[in-house]
């Protein structure tokens, strides 16, 4: 064997041997880059911090049982009834705040917290006026009653879990749920005559007035999208459904009885039966730190 023969197998399997080093180092090199290039692109690990703004549709609903005044000889719920009196509604309300998270990414998940504040200001009213009629057969009764009542939903804040799916390496699409708290208020007014003559009216009387501001916990659930739009700086869209679940509020009713009318088991209290829930369209702009 010549010295050219010998060179050229040497040569062989010297580049047979440094071939899969020099192949696993361009493999290694394009990855790394392309890693960079997208951390630097959309960054979605660390803390977060942004506004957003939108429409509340509030689902407000209160139902009265229990103020009621009945003359001797008529009781309750056999021969005298209460009026009537509920109210619900689905006001609309402009929202606005600030919210605070922080997210982990995995791959192409992202899992995060995130707590967030909301002004809003959605109120129904109702007002129920009946006539002095002539309350019994041979109109030796007659009943006046007036009732009014209120609820009206105000600041709203949550605290939640946030899990999605890079879509692409920019836009995230995610669920989120946790706990829920909001401020209801509301009131209720209640007068209820009886008379034996349409005018005057004199008699036996009910009278009722309260109101009340409540900090309620619930549930909230959602869905968005949200997406890297320059710098740190990502942009996104959810709808959010809460509720605050039913619940009630007892208020003292004030029944006065004279002679000339009487009373049949006079109401001492009145139950307002209550349930509030809203759902939120929400469009917002955050800032990773």
């Amino acid at each position: 064997m010549n010295i050219r023969s010998l060179s050229g197998l040497i040569f062989v399997f010297a580049f047979g041997a440094v071939e899969p080093v020099l192949a696993a180092d361009m493999q290694v090199v394009p990855k790394r880059k392309a890693e960079q290039t997208q951390n630097a692109k959309s960054k979605w690990s660390g803390g977060q911090v942004g506004g957003s703004n939108g429409t509340s549709s509030v689902n407000n609903n209160f139902v009265e049982p229990g103020a009621y005044v009945c003359p001797a000889g008529f009781p309750f719920g056999v021969s005298c009834f209460e009026s009537d009196f509920r109210f619900g509604g689905h006001p609309l309300s402009y929202t606005i705040g600030p919210f605070i998270g922080y997210r982990w990414q995995f791959g192409d998940s992202v899992l995060g917290v995130e707590a967030d504040w909301s002004w809003k200001k959605a109120e129904n009213t109702f007002a129920l006026t009946l006539p002095a009629v002539c309350f019994d057969g041979g109109c030796l009764n007659y009943r006046f009653d007036d009732k009014y009542g209120s609820v009206k939903q105000t600041w709203d804040s949550s605290f939640r879990v946030r899990y999605g799916w890079l879509v692409t390496p920019d836009t995230l699409v995610y669920g989120t749920a946790g706990l829920a708290l909001g401020q209801i208020s509301g009131s209720f007014r209640y007068q209820g005559i009886l008379s034996t003559t349409p005018i005057p009216l004199t008699g036996s009387t009910a009278t009722s007035s309260a109101s009340w501001s409540d900090t309620r916990v619930g549930g909230t659930v959602g869905a968005g999208v949200e997406t890297a739009i320059w710098g740190g700086w990502k942009a996104r869209v959810e709808y959010r459904y809460t509720d605050f679940g039913s619940y009630t509020k007892t208020v003292a009713v004030n029944t006065i009885c004279v002679a000339s009318t009487g009373c049949s088991v006079p109401s001492s209290s009145a139950t307002i039966n209550l349930r509030e829930s809203f759902h939120t369209i929400r469009l917002g702009v955050g800032f990773d730190f």
